[in-house]
């Protein structure tokens, strides 16, 4: 088992490792060395992985390339086989479109403030218009 798969399938599946850790019911610091392959872990704590993970123990021990089965849009919600230079091509992919999403959120969010802080000032000048048109002569 490679630390390297645990990664992948922790992030596939889009969970932080203090997530991971907390279900483990160990620190985040600990599960980031079992992630590096700096320590060693028990059989029992294997199997908590990987139902955590939703992956058979075999998965994560063989030493074959990790291939992750997603359902995508193709017709009847055929399986699609991702191994793991697809997977991190998808991953980038994933990370690039949501970091466009958010550039795009928050210029509409300039935006939106802008238009805001006029509505404000009108509303300022229409007050401003009620008080000089309703004050009593002195």
């Amino acid at each position: 088992m490679t630390g390297n798969k645990l990664r992948l399938l922790r992030e596939f599946r889009n969970y932080s490792q203090d997530y991971v850790a907390k279900k483990l019911g160990i620190t985040q610091n600990t599960y980031s060395r079992v992630e590096n392959n700096q320590t060693r872990i028990t059989t029992e704590r294997l199997h908590q992985i990987a139902q955590i993970l939703n992956v058979p123990v075999g998965e994560l021990v063989s030493n074959e390339e990790l291939v992750i089965q997603c359902r995508n849009s193709l017709p009847n919600n055929q399986p699609v086989a991702l191994n793991q230079e697809h997977w991190k091509e998808l991953l980038e992919n994933t990370r690039q479109l949501y970091k466009e999403i958010i550039s795009g959120t928050t210029e509409k969010i300039a935006s939106l403030e802008s238009h805001i802080q006029e509505l404000h000032e009108e509303k300022n000048r229409i007050l401003e218009l009620i008080e000089k048109l309703t004050a009593r002569p002195a």
